[in-house]
């Protein structure tokens, strides 16, 4: 269990390495949002271990879903599809502020989280397999991506929701399936970060930029 802890911080840096190596693959299609995230999610462990507070992982988990809000809603074709982020960022800022002083904030706001982002991948994912100039969907870096976060969010949500119903015991070790998918997240983030762009539809990936 130990081993999978230490594979999923490496795993960080998989991500944040490849968007480097291959930056000029990784321009536009709003990449550098992705690679923000990594870079912060990398830091924020790296600043608990030195001090140990929680407030560490409050203050993340807010600029996590501010980068993924983002992300999502600058990558929206439909309008319809955009109002729904903002009105996600708006629930998500009414509870935040009602509960940030709450000990159990990082688990509330985790799981708000995670079932806002699961949406969105459910949206995206939708106007990509719709888009018909979108030939092979899964040749989109945006697809990997969206991917990643879907299968991540999906497989922790449980985690966050039933975490004060577990003892310390039991939250140790269930939480060996939030480093698996930690890694797998990571690994699917490279694998976006990697590919080659999809010269069959320039236009159509580009929104974040626009």
């Amino acid at each position: 269990m130990l081993v999978v802890t230490y594979l999923a911080y490496f795993a960080e840096i998989l991500p944040i390495s490849f968007y480097l190596i291959f930056l000029k693959r990784n321009r536009g299609e709003g990449l550098w949002v992705i690679f923000l995230y990594c870079v912060l999610s990398l830091l924020t462990e790296g600043l608990f271990v030195l001090i140990q507070q929680q407030l560490v992982f409050s203050g993340f988990i807010i600029v996590q879903f501010g980068l993924f809000s983002y992300y999502f809603y600058s990558t929206f074709r439909q309008k319809n599809f955009r109002y729904i982020a903002l009105l996600g960022s708006a629930v998500f800022c009414v509870v935040a502020i009602a509960n940030f002083s709450n000990e159990r904030f990082t688990w509330i706001a985790e799981s708000l989280t995670s079932i806002l982002v699961i949406i969105y991948c459910i949206l995206s994912l939708y106007e990509q397999i719709k888009d018909p100039e979108t030939v092979f969907v899964y040749r989109n870096k945006k697809f990997w991506v969206t991917i990643a976060l879907f299968i991540y969010f999906s497989s922790t949500l449980f985690l966050y929701l039933f975490s004060t119903t577990l003892s310390r015991e039991q939250r140790h070790m269930y939480w060996a399936i939030n480093n698996f998918f930690e890694i797998l997240k990571n690994i699917l983030f490279s694998v976006s970060f990697i590919m080659i762009k999809d010269r069959s539809t320039p236009a159509t990936m580009e929104y974040i930029d626009n």
